[in-house]
C-alpha cells in the first residue's frame, strides 16, 4: 500500500512499501550414542546442519542456543526423553518501492535531485542501516541479507547539495526464517526385578577391576526400603543394580551403574 507523506525538510510526496521473501530450510542431522537402554543412561548428542544454519535451540531433553554443529554429553536420564533441535538459514530480503518528488518544499520545482537514500531496522524508530541508489531515475530497491523478523523501511531524497529530505512515511514487512527441526527418541526400560527388593538405604557407585569384575567404591546416595532390584547387573554376592528414579544423590556417581543390598521376596 502506498501512501502520501510530506518531507518537510527539502522534498515533497515520498512514499515507500515493501515486499519480503524467505530462504529454502536446509537440514538438521541430530544423532544419540544410544536409543535404548535402561535407567542411568548418559545420552551423547551430535548434531550438524547442511547448509550451515544461522541459529539452533535445543528443546525437550535439553535446552538452549547451539551452535549449527556439536557434540554434547547430557546428564543421565531415567526416563525415555525427546530431543529436539530446531535450526534457521540465513536471510530474506524486503523491495522496497517509493515515488519521487517532484517540488520543493517551497513549492519550486526540484531540478537538482542527485540520489535516494533507504534507511531500515528493526524498529520504526531506530533505523540505524542505510542503502544509497545513485540513480535518480530508479524508484525501487532490494535490502538484502536481512534476519528473520520485521523490518521497518523509510527513504529519504538528496539533492546536489548534500540537503537531505525528511524520512517518508515507514513501511514494515516481515522476514520469515526458513527452520528445519529433527527429534531423535531415547526410550529407556523399566528395571527387571525378579522379585529382589531393596534392604539397605545405602546407595554404592561402582568400578570395573583390571580382571573386569566390579566392585563397590562408596555410598552415593540413599534409596528406600522395598524398592525393585534389577538381577541384570550384580556387584559381589548381594548387590544388584537400582534405577537412579529412586535414588536421592548425596554424591556424584563416577559410574552409571548404582547398587544396593537386595534380597529376593
Amino acid at each position: 500500500m502506498r501512501v502520501n507523506i510530506f518531507a518537510p525538510l527539502l522534498l515533497l510526496a515520498m512514499f515507500a512499501s515493501g515486499a519480503a521473501q524467505a530462504q529454502t530450510a536446509g537440514v538438521v542431522t541430530l544423532q544419540a550414542n544410544k536409543t535404548s537402554g535402561s535407567a542411568g543412561l548418559v545420552p551423547v548428542l551430535t548434531w550438524s546442519t547442511n547448509p550451515v544454519a544461522r541459529s539452533c535451540t535445543a528443546s525437550g531433553g535439553w535446552s538452549g542456543t547451539k551452535a549449527a554443529s556439536g557434540s554434547q554429553t547430557l546428564s543421565a536420564i531415567n526416563a525415555s526423553t525427546n530431543y529436539t533441535l530446531t535450526c534457521s538459514w540465513g536471510t530474506g530480503s524486503s523491495n522496497v518501492t517509493w515515488t519521487a518528488p517532484t517540488t520543493n518544499t517551497d513549492g519550486s520545482a526540484l531540478t537538482n535531485l542527485a540520489r535516494f537514500k533507504v534507511y531500515y531496522g528493526t524498529s520504526s524508530t531506530s533505523l540505524t542501516s542505510s542503502a544509497t541508489v545513485d540513480d535518480v531515475t530508479k524508484r525501487s530497491a532490494t535490502i538484502s541479507s536481512l534476519s528473520p523478523g520485521t523490518w521497518y523501511f523509510a527513504v529519504r531524497a538528496i539533492n546536489t547539495s548534500g540537503a537531505e529530505s525528511a524520512n517518508s512515511n515507514v513501511a514494515s514487512k516481515t522476514v520469515a526464517g526458513a527452520t528445519a527441526a529433527k527429534m531423535v527418541g531415547i526410550l529407556i526400560s523399566p528395571p527387571t526385578t525378579t522379585g529382589y527388593v531393596t534392604i539397605s538405604t545405602n546407595v554404592w557407585d561402582v568400578r570395573r577391576r583390571s580382571d573386569g569384575t566390579y566392585a563397590r567404591i562408596g555410598v552415593v546416595g540413599q534409596i528406600a526400603l522395598g524398592r525393585p532390584c534389577s538381577t541384570s547387573f550384580k556387584v559381589g554376592p548381594n548387590h544388584y543394580l537400582v534405577s537412579r528414579t529412586y535414588v536421592t544423590l548425596t554424591k556424584t556417581p563416577a559410574s552409571t551403574n548404582l547398587v544396593t543390598y537386595c534380597q529376593k521376596l
